[in-house]
């Protein structure tokens, strides 16, 4: 069938479709090889095409040259049929795009040829002529002849199909020539029109033309003389074919090889010596110049390469059987020598100790190729030599096959999931194995070898906080402007990453395909920065306005040098305002009437300090470090400023004498008590310097405050305003002030959202709003409490006795684990069964009232069930217990105060008191503030008083009953802080004695559980200041399932 023919039927049988598509695969050069190749009677045309997404297509077409047909047509884009008709085959565009290119090759290179026979050779596609021609076939039969003169070779050779006979050469060669036809055998005639011979017999027939024209003396009828010197160049003619040869007296059938010698080599290490070994059957030369060679039955004709090398070598070891390297040989000569030896054979044994030593030499490079594709190419360096790393050139170097750090790179590299493909690894993996590769992987790639480009293509590079610009720029006396940018990624890009972040993702895959790293520590700093200064990156102006609050945190963020910052002298500066508080010019006012301990001086002036800045504060020593005078000597210092002060009802006349006592050039008015009074104060409000008023009567006389704007607002007792509901709260933050500080000796009392309402009074808006701040902090990991503990730091200033007042006697904790009366255990059982009963009938929905009804009177069955119970006369065994204390105390010569919760309790012990004649105070709710006054008075001077009975809502605070020296906790409450507070009365400045504070613990109880929820909210208030930030909340935010577990028995 004619070429065109042929081409002519397979486009008829691709579709339209097909076509289009496969001329664009050929207008986009996507066809990276193809090939042609005859089997049998068959031609086969390979091709391989570059798909999408790194995807390869290897399309195959058959067609039968003597029918013209197309036998297979394949590809991995679709299923094929193997059928013999043709319109069961199915064109694709990639067997459409080689049937294309595959013809208009042939076509050029040979428009005249014949499809029905094509010829195998390198150009592919030239077709034979000689289709209608017999082939006949030439043996040769090389003898060696043994001669005085010297030795020699003769050869003969055999023309025929089957049977092959001996030809005279000279009659042969010249019929040949002459194209005359040729007597070879009965039955066989010569002729050139009917006979052909190969490619390879038709060179033979060329040398045998050389050598009649020249060498005629040497031409006998059937044979020909050849020196041993000349043999080589008439192997080369024979190369590929067998022949017979006669050497050294024997008979062999050999093929002639046109190849390096097959040799090998060992060389192993013994004792301190390398020992250079090869196999006892040498290969024989054919003639004295060593270029070709019988061996294993075989000739070989060496490349000249091979031989110059090998015949150094095989003199040595044909005489001495090894080569023995000197001991003291360098490991670079060492690593010479077998590279030399592996250039002549593939087959180097080395002892392993060997390439352990030679692995020392070896490296490699790694670069980017394509970073569309993911795509790394590698080298193999060793000394001056550098090869890619591609599996032939691995396996043609016997250093490189066996190395140890060679195979590992392959394996380093899978598990990072780039696969070997055609000369270089290729990413095959998904978007969270690339991240990991970006992450830690390329540092894995720089343990192996060098990476000389990978950081420069985007695709190789993870995006981190390292890439991040800060500019600070100088605003006014309230704001500072802030500018950033990462790389050069836009605004949106910067806000998918801090929304990714938010929603704890590890990293983000942005529109251009690159990573960015969101577990970096500078990446986690950059979006906590923009969280905490609350910076909408979207916005339309890059220059971010900040509060000159929160350059402190902001410095804290940057402090560290990696961070690219211009115009960290403005953040400096603020910390040095900030933190400055040692300055001459802050000096302690001369008419203040008390001498300030060392930590109280730097109180004042931190507060001194604040207010010049314009910030407020909070002051949270530790109760009895003298809060109070701090303040007091800080509002003396601003005496021409109108000030302040809201306490508690029981707290106002301890204010007032404090003044009084300490800053008597003060004038201060008391807004509390007769209506009448109240408004005359208010009315004169501007005779004073500092007024005084409470919380309760505040909330009272708030409307008359309307158009009132103090220098300065100071709240005592601050946890007053811990609930952000509570009315109190919102008239207390609805007041005017310049600066505001809070005082309290408890700023968390029992969750981190009395932390957020004392911020939200002393500067508003800094811890965001309420939502915000819980959302952020609250149940949060510990990363964002440490970022609350930045925030907040510089605007906290707490103080521990233990640190500061060194000789503060110590205060020794016991506690008494109390056993229940008889009669008090059997009735408290019983309520528990009651309880217990009427629990199962509770909906868990909307019952914690229910719920903590249930606990209160658990909790006054274990003081005395009488309070509850009426007609019970089954004792008390606490109150037995605590009198059996005061006793003792009493005789001791001890005074005491005793705390508790109920004030029916503290009746009921009154009664008892009295009973046993024991004198003592008490003060609960109901006693004025006077009243409170002359009892505290009373209290510490009168030595025949040893006892205090004492309300612990009403009187733990604001009392300083320093002649006590033991305290008795009747009951736990839920929160020990308000138990220290109570216990700080006695232990604080101004005790000379061990404090000895007994708290009494009814035994199989819900007291004990009440004890555990204790530890496990001790830590909570100081680590809110001074370590981990922890949140949890008291019982009123314990769920349902927690109250009822304290409800068991």
């Amino acid at each position: 069938m004619k070429l065109l023919d042929l081409e002519l039927q397979l486009l008829k049988s691709i579709s339209k479709i097909s076509l289009v598509k496969g001329k664009d695969i050929i207008k986009n050069k996507m066809i990276s090889r193809l090939n042609g190749k005859k089997f049998k009677n068959s031609y086969n045309i390979y091709g391989k095409i570059k798909g999408e997404k790194c995807k390869e297509y290897n399309p195959h077409l058959r067609i039968d040259l003597k029918s013209g047909k197309v036998i297979l047509a394949k590809c991995e884009c679709h299923e094929e049929k193997y059928n013999e008709n043709i319109n069961d085959i199915i064109f694709c565009e990639h067997l459409s795009a080689i049937v294309l290119t595959f013809f208009d090759k042939v076509k050029k290179q040979n428009k005249k040829s014949n499809i029905e026979t094509i010829k195998k050779t390198h150009s592919k596609y030239i077709l034979n002529e000689e289709n209608n021609k017999e082939l006949l076939e030439i043996d040769v039969v090389l003898n060696e002849v043994k001669d005085k003169n010297g030795n020699y070779f003769e050869t003969s050779f055999f023309i025929g199909d089957k049977t092959k006979y001996l030809v005279n050469i000279k009659e042969f060669i010249e019929s040949y020539i002459n194209k005359e036809d040729f007597y070879i055998a009965r039955g066989l005639i010569y002729c050139e029109k009917k006979y052909y011979f190969s490619e390879k017999d038709k060179k033979i027939i060329e040398f045998l033309e050389e050598y009649l024209s020249v060498c005629r003396g040497k031409l006998f009828d059937s044979s020909i003389r050849l020196f041993p010197a000349n043999i080589r160049r008439f192997l080369n003619i024979m190369c590929e074919k067998r022949i017979k040869f006669k050497f050294n007296y024997q008979n062999y059938l050999c093929d002639v090889k046109t190849a390096p010698l097959p040799i090998s080599f060992t060389i192993k290490k013994v004792r301190e010596n390398y020992i250079i070994t090869t196999k006892k059957n040498f290969p024989i030369p054919l003639n004295k110049k060593m270029n070709s060679f019988l061996f294993d039955r075989n000739i070989y004709i060496p490349p000249m390469n091979q031989l110059k090398i090998y015949i150094n070598f095989y003199k040595d070891l044909k005489k001495y059987g090894k080569i023995i390297l000197q001991k003291d040989i360098d490991i670079r000569e060492l690593n010479k020598i077998i590279e030399t030896l592996n250039n002549i054979t593939s087959e180097v044994n080395i002892d392993k100790e060997i390439i352990d030593d030679l692995d020392g030499l070896i490296n490699f490079k790694f670069h980017s190729i394509n970073s569309y594709t993911k795509s790394i190419k590698v080298k193999i360096i060793r000394e001056d030599l550098e090869l890619d790393y591609a599996h032939e050139n691995i396996n043609s170097n016997i250093i490189i096959k066996r190395s140890r750090k060679v195979r590992n790179v392959e394996s380093e590299m899978n598990k990072l999931r780039f696969f070997y493909r055609n000369g270089e690894f290729i990413f095959q993996g998904n978007d969270d194995e690339y991240y990991e590769f970006l992450k830690n992987g390329l540092d894995k790639i720089k343990q192996i070898g060098m990476v000389s480009n990978l950081g420069e293509e985007r695709a190789f590079n993870l995006f981190n906080g390292s890439f991040i610009n800060y500019n600070l720029k100088r605003g006014n006396e309230q704001h500072t402007y802030l500018e950033f940018s990462l790389d050069d990624f836009n605004r949106n890009d910067l806000n998918k990453m801090y929304i990714a972040w938010k929603d704890k993702k590890s990293y983000i895959k942005l529109n251009d395909e690159s990573f960015v790293d969101l577990e970096d520590k500078d990446m986690e700093n950059f979006f906590r920065i923009v969280e905490s200064l609350n910076i909408d990156i979207i916005s339309a102006d890059n220059l971010y306005k900040i509060d000159n609050c929160k350059l402190y945190y902001l410095n804290e963020k940057l402090n560290d040098k990696r961070h690219n910052v211009i115009g960290r002298e403005i953040l400096k500066e603020a910390v040095d305002k900030l933190e400055n508080i040692n300055e001459e010019k802050i000096v302690i006012p001369i008419n203040l009437n008390a001498t300030l301990r060392g930590y109280q001086v730097k109180g004042y002036k931190w507060l001194k300090n604040l207010s010049r800045l314009g910030f407020g504060g909070i002051l949270a020593d530790e109760m009895g470090l003298g809060k109070t005078i701090q303040v007091i000597s800080f509002l003396l210092s601003e005496q021409n400023k109108k000030s302040m002060v809201i306490t508690p009802t029981s707290l106002i006349y301890n204010w007032a004498d404090e003044f009084k006592k300490f800053a008597p050039s003060l004038k201060v008015g008391i807004i509390h008590g007769d209506l009448k009074l109240r408004n005359k104060t208010l009315n004169n409000k501007e005779k004073y310097d500092v007024l005084i008023t409470t919380y309760g009567t505040l909330r009272n006389d708030y409307l008359k405050y309307k158009n009132t704007e103090s220098d300065y607002l100071i709240i005592d007792e601050a946890q007053n305003i811990n609930n952000p509901k509570a009315k109190v709260t919102e008239i207390v933050k609805g007041l005017k002030a310049k600066n505001r500080f809070a005082l309290t000796g408890t700023p968390v009392e029992n969750n981190l959202t009395d932390l957020w309402s004392l911020f939200d009074f002393i500067m508003p808006g800094y811890l965001f709003s309420k939502d915000e701040f819980s959302k952020r902090f609250i149940n949060n990991n510990e990363l964002s409490k440490q970022e609350l503990k930045v925030m907040i730091s510089p605007y906290i200033l707490r103080r521990l006795k233990k640190d500061v007042i060194k000789e503060l006697p110590d205060k020794i904790e016991n506690k008494f684990f109390v056993e229940m009366t008889e009669n008090q255990k059997k009735l408290y059982k019983t309520y528990i069964k009651e309880i217990q009963k009427k629990l199962k009938e509770i909906d868990n929905g909307n019952n914690k009232i229910t719920l903590f009804s249930y606990l209160t009177r658990l909790r006054q069955l274990c003081l005395d069930p009488s309070i509850i119970v009426e007609n019970y006369d089954g004792g008390s065994g606490k109150i037995n217990i605590a009198k059996d204390l005061i006793k003792k105390a009493i005789n001791n010569n001890h005074k005491i105060l005793l705390f508790s919760q109920f004030t029916s309790v503290l009746n009921k012990i009154c009664n008892e008191l009295k009973y046993e004649q024991i004198s003592y105070l008490y003060l609960d709710g109901s006693t004025s503030p006077k009243d409170r006054i002359k009892l505290v008075h009373e209290f510490n001077n009168n030595q025949d008083i040893k006892l205090f009975l004492i309300s612990l809502k009403a009187g733990g605070t604001g009392l300083n009953l320093t002649s006590a020296d033991m305290v008795i906790h009747f009951d736990p409450w839920w929160n020990p802080a308000i138990e220290d507070q109570a216990t700080d009365r006695a232990h604080r400045i101004g005790q000379r004695n061990i404090v000895q504070v007994i708290k009494l613990i009814t035994k199989e109880s819900i007291e004990e559980k009440i004890l555990l929820l204790q530890e496990d909210k001790k830590e909570l208030i100081e680590d809110v200041i001074t370590g981990e930030l922890k949140e949890d909340g008291l019982v009123n935010k314990m769920n349902m399932e927690a109250l009822i577990e304290l409800l068991k028995l």
